[in-house]
């Protein structure tokens, strides 16, 4: 090489280094930024999950005691039939358990009894 280019090149030197070291402290700066943004990432989702999970938990327990409310609701009414039908029977009014059988058949057709007893989709 000719001293010209050598001198060119030893003169654009400083600023090529510069340049450099900037674009390392862009990139150093890139790389923090990142990392940063992982960890974050990973602890949002992380609590995401917990709280989904405390959310699925709740919804158990709130679904397990409407079934249990649904089934005291229900074996109440069964005893109020039967105690009126076991009346009925000892008074002797068979057509009056004849009717109360048929409504109370009816009334569950109705009001859907088998709904009732399906689980519920979310």
């Amino acid at each position: 090489m000719s001293k010209n280019n050598v001198v060119e090149i030893e003169k654009d030197l400083p600023a090529h280094i510069e340049q450099l070291n900037a674009r390392m402290k862009h990139i150093e700066q890139i790389a923090k930024t990142v990392e940063m943004v992982a960890e974050n990432g990973f602890s949002v989702a992380d609590k995401y999950f917990d709280n989904k999970a405390k959310q699925e938990q709740l919804d158990l327990e709130l679904e397990d005691k409407q079934h249990k409310r649904m089934i005291l609701v229900l074996s109440g009414l069964l005893c109020m039939v039967f105690v009126l039908i076991m009346t009925a029977m000892l008074l002797k009014q068979f057509e009056l358990v004849k009717i109360i059988l048929g409504s109370t058949l009816a009334v569950g057709g109705g009001a859907g009894i088998t709904s009732l007893f399906k689980r519920k989709d979310r």
